[in-house]
């Protein structure tokens, strides 16, 4: 098995969700870094999901705030989230092109 250190970056995120990490078929994923930026002079909320590859959906993070034009990291402290085959890690913004999201994982293929 092969690892790959990579980083993926999602600009403009806003009201409709977008997968900002996929792990394919024959990979799995351990997140790593997760930040996410509020580009608006306005408080935003954010939800982050996890979707399984059977297409269940569950928040990871659920209506967290960013006030404006700040930042927060997701995954601190050691912490990481593993995405196992065909799991997707989704974001969405209740503001219109509020967020960019970069996100750093480790890809075991």
């Amino acid at each position: 098995m092969a690892t790959y250190l990579r980083t993926t970056v999602s600009t403009n995120i806003g009201t409709s969700p977008v997968n900002v990490v996929t792990a394919g078929a024959n990979s799995r994923l351990t997140v790593i870094g997760c930040n996410l930026a509020n580009k608006v002079a306005e408080n935003i909320k954010i939800d982050v999901f996890v979707i399984a590859a059977n297409g269940t959906s569950g928040y990871y993070i659920k209506g967290l705030i960013i006030p404006m034009n700040a930042s927060i990291k997701l995954i601190t402290n050691g912490e990481k989230l593993v995405l196992a085959e065909n799991c997707i890690l989704r974001i969405v913004s209740d503001t219109a092109s509020s967020v960019d999201a970069v996100v750093s994982y480790a890809e075991i293929i």
